[in-house]
């Protein structure tokens, strides 16, 4: 039986696969790589097996799959998908069947790998990428032991070193051309040690092209094919093409299948007619492949949508209906703020800006009704940071804040209003207000409700221990010791002062300090110097609340000293020992679980394999708790990008609660195949809350990255990728530094993109923003879901970065429902009872609810921190029983009746069976 025959030492393949390995094994140990060793297994094995398959279908025997062993090997290297196993054998099926569909005179027309890329771009929706230049984290090295190796061990062997060699020649060339036509865009060094530098183009110029079945022979025919492939490549790149080199050989391909199927035909010397007529294609076999092909797609296809996309259409029965901002009477008027950027950061100054614009609810004059505040850093100065009362009736007053004016009319000297968290800081029954700041110190506002009798703010930062300077996006509050007083974490993005400088320098995007000496570049070096494994951001702040006074605390010693990318902080108690955890979600880098061990320090929890919590190589924006099955235990939703050369997306962690044991293992992502994905957009905020009140979470998705509303340069906003795919390439000594980046201004990166309202099926969620009236296309950012007129359906607050705050009102069919408004008692629980876990029962037969007080729950948003339980379209006659632990600590029941809020006050004897609806 010829197919156990193994390759002799001699085959030119085996180098080839070896090197293949090796440099997958480094990807996934120490380069990064978003694979999993399960994934990696899939593809591998599947291409072996499906190559066995189909040869011995379609040509009646076996074989042993060593070309299909170096396929999978090819394309668990260059090929990037979402997570999960079933996209990964698209581009296998792809490839292997390339084969066997496309085949003249018993040698394939396409290198397999390459036609699985290309059709795999072509046909999956952006479903499928090619690997991110990230991921092979641009070492040089890496490149120059591959090419080495390609051709000390293979290209001798193959005589095809006039191809490489040509190959490189040719693209040398146009790629001086290529610098310097768009020098006036990028630095011709970006572009040039960039490229060069990149691994994947060292596997297409030694492995791809050079693949003995489909590349020619003679060596005019090399000449020809480098010269061809070097000429598209050039002008697709003129025309800001991405992964250029893969469709310039699929057209070299194509033709030169074209020239061969033209020689078979006419080998004879017979006419053109006469040639086509007779030609040596077994046309019955190749009817047979393509049945074969189509019968193996169509089961793997209904296989595919039946166990993991059982989607079903819903019908909601709410809608959103938008109140514009100027009718409620919240007013915004673009700002110049870009314009004012040190003009070194000037052509990255959108990039660095991108976020900020937050919105923070909450009742601050306790008329219960909730009022709101915004963080405006890119609009005008005198709407910059701006609090609104809640009239009622989805109208708003501005609320003067004179001890903000000098702040938020002087950004060059104190920073930007960046995102805001209400809090009851000195536990005295109102809320205070931290006004975050990027490139500036921030503000707490103390409420002087409770000491006046009126509602009003004094700034008492000064004296705090909160005068840090900070490039912050996030923070938020729990009672990690259970002292009954709100801790604060507060996150940093970038680093906020400048490395390499003898003293602390603070980093200000408005005025970065004058060069010493000659080729002083210190000042510039100040973005991520990686895209997957970032440490050289901010390193984040811990403050200890005591009786109303900050402690700033030693955050290694907590086991808090990351210096990640920090967009956004999550809380809730994740093992259910009663102690509040911490989930960070981090741009450039995995994200970060710690485990509150009981008051004393936090324990980071880790995976060993990539893609497990805490090793994920993705782009953290946004990090929401809640408990999406009904388990008891809080998941984690962490929204990301999903675009083209980063087909990543969103990451939803299923929580099974045993932590404690499992550790990260008790975490199972299940984004693809609960369908919370949200392919195909650039992801930010992401908020929780039952939509259409049927009992289970929903989650809203913001979307969408920068348009030129406020830099418009030419008739159409050009496209940013292609430029971000360049800088992409290169090493952290290249895009570490702002002057080594393209010129931003005038240019979108995936504008105006649909948001996304995602409703909880059970075993998976359904996008219905078209249905229920949520058709805008922005650049959103923050979600906070609050309801503001009290009617019980969560009305719905979005920021976004260059428009006015959107207000959507929730017009519902009437359900059941019951909200409750908790505060503890401020001895052993804080006053807002950050913490305190509530569960309800109700119905026949009993159905239970879980969730957790959150002060804030989603990227630049903080919403309704009263709790609202959907239940469903029943009509309960009886009261809802209610089960409190405050804080992680005693425990209460209620009996409480359904169709308004309640206010639970945690009491030192007895509780509060009932109280007073607000």
């Amino acid at each position: 039986m010829n197919w156990l025959r193994l390759p002799s030492w001699k085959d030119p393949r085996l180098p080839v696969a070896l090197l293949q390995a090796i440099y997958l094994w480094l990807g996934i140990t120490v380069l990064g790589f978003n694979r999993t060793p399960g994934e990696l297994v899939v593809v591998i094995v599947s291409a072996c097996v499906l190559d066995l398959v189909l040869h011995r279908l379609i040509r009646g025997r076996w074989l042993f799959p060593f070309s299909a062993l170096i396929t999978g090997l090819s394309l668990s290297l260059l090929v990037n998908y979402a997570h999960g196993l079933w996209l990964p054998l698209v581009p296998v099926f792809l490839a292997i069947a390339s084969k066997y569909v496309f085949a003249i005179d018993g040698r394939h027309v396409y290198n397999p790998s390459l036609f699985g890329i290309v059709a795999s771009l072509l046909l999956a929706n952006d479903m499928i990428s090619v690997s991110p230049a990230y991921q092979w984290n641009g070492i040089p090295a890496l490149g120059v032991f591959i090419a080495t190796a390609a051709i000390l061990l293979f290209g001798l062997r193959i005589q095809r070193s006039l191809l490489v060699v040509s190959f490189l020649g040719f693209f040398l060339l146009a790629l001086g051309l290529r610098a310097w036509i768009m020098r006036h865009h990028i630095p011709p060094e970006t572009l040039i040690l960039g490229t060069l530098s990149a691994p994947a183009f060292y596997l297409f110029t030694f492995f791809m092209i050079t693949d003995p079945a489909t590349s020619p022979d003679s060596p005019r025919g090399q000449v020809l094919m480098a010269f061809f492939i070097v000429v598209v490549d050039f002008f697709l790149h003129i025309r800001e093409t991405l992964s250029t080199l893969f469709y310039a050989a699929f057209a070299w391909y194509s033709l030169y299948g074209l020239w061969r199927l033209w020689r078979s035909c006419s080998a004879g010397g017979v006419s053109p007619v006469a040639a086509f007529r007779g030609c040596h294609i077994h046309w019955r076999e190749r009817w047979r492949t393509l049945l074969v092909v189509s019968v193996l797609a169509g089961a793997a296809w209904g296989a595919w949508r039946w166990e993991w996309m059982p989607i079903r259409p819903v019908k909601p029965d709410f809608v959103l209906v938008e109140i514009p901002a100027e009718q409620a009477g919240i007013s915004t008027h673009p700002g110049d703020v870009l314009d004012q950027v040190d003009p070194r950061l000037r052509h990255v100054a959108k990039w660095l800006l991108s976020v900020g614009d937050a919105v923070a609810v909450a009742d601050f004059d306790n008329d219960g009704l909730q009022d709101v505040f915004i963080t405006y850093p890119l609009k005008a100065a005198e709407d910059r940071a701006a609090l609104y009362r809640n009239l009622g009736g989805f109208r708003f007053q501005r609320v003067p804040l004179p001890m903000l004016d000098d702040y938020v009319h002087h950004p060059e000297q104190q920073g930007l209003p960046s995102g805001a968290l209400w809090f009851d800081q000195d536990n005295d029954g109102d809320q205070d207000l931290l006004i975050l700041s990027g490139y500036g110190y921030p503000r707490l506002l103390a409420n002087r409700l409770k000491e006046t009798g009126r509602a009003g703010f004094e700034d008492v930062t000064p004296g705090q221990p909160l005068h840090e300077f900070t490039v912050s996006l996030t923070a938020n509050v729990l009672d990690m010791d259970r002292d009954g007083w709100l801790d604060l974490y507060l996150g940093n993005a970038m680093p906020p002062y400048l490395s390499g400088y003898d003293r602390p320098t603070p980093f200000t995007i408005f005025h970065l300090p004058p060069p010493e000496y000659e080729g002083d570049r210190r000042a510039l070096n100040v973005m991520h110097r990686s895209w997957h494994n970032a440490d050289n951001g901010g390193r984040d702040l811990f403050f200890f609340n005591h009786k109303g006074r900050f402690e700033k605390a030693d955050v290694d010693a907590l086991g808090l000293g990351e210096t990640r990318w920090t967009l956004d902080i999550g809380t809730g108690d994740l093992n259910g020992d009663g102690w509040t955890d911490l989930y960070v979600a981090n741009d450039f880098g995995p994200d970060s679980l710690y485990i509150n061990r009981r008051g004393k320090t936090f324990e980071a929890i880790r995976g060993v394999l990539r893609n497990t919590l805490g090793r994920d190589t993705y782009k953290g924006m946004n990090a929401s708790l809640g408990d999406i099955d009904g388990n008891g235990f809080d998941d984690i939703y962490v929204s990301n990008v999903h675009e083209p050369l980063q087909a990543e997306g969103s990451l939803l962690w299923m929580n099974n609660g045993r932590v404690d044991t499992e550790g990260a293992d008790a975490f199972t992502d299940e984004a693809t195949r609960r369908n919370a994905l949200n392919p195909r957009r650039f992801g930010w905020g992401g908020a929780m809350g039952d939509m259409d009140r049927d009992g289970r979470l929903d989650i809203l998705h913001a979307n969408g990255m920068v348009d030129d509303a406020y830099d418009r340069r030419y008739p159409s906003c050009e496209d940013y990728w292609y430029w971000n795919a360049r800088i992409a390439l290169t090493g952290p000594d290249i895009h570490g530094y702002a002057d080594s980046w393209a010129d931003l201004r005038g240019r979108c990166i995936f504008p105006y993109e649909k948001n996304r309202v995602m409703l909880n099926q059970g075993q998976f969620f359904v996008d219905v923003a078209d249905q229920v009236g949520w058709t805008q296309k922005d650049n959103a950012r923050g979600i906070a879901l609050v309801d503001l007129d009290n009617d019980g359906d969560l009305d719905v607050l979005m920021s976004h970065q260059f428009l006015p705050l959107g207000i959507f009102r929730n017009d519902s069919r009437k359900k059941n429902w019951i909200g409750l408004a908790l505060e503890g008692n401020g001895v052993g629980c804080n006053r807002d009872a950050i913490g305190s876990r509530v569960t309800i029962t109700y119905g026949s037969p009993p159905r239970r609810q879980v969730r957790e007080v959150h002060a804030s729950n989603g990227l630049s948003a903080q919403g309704d921190r009263r709790l609202l339980f959907g239940l469903g379209d029943a009509s309960y006659e009886d009261d809802v029983a209610v089960e409190v632990r405050w804080c992680g600590g005693s425990r209460a029941g209620y009996e409480l009746a359904p169709g308004r809020y309640h206010l639970l006050e945690e009491t030192v004897g007895e509780p509060l069976v009932d109280s007073a609806a607000r």
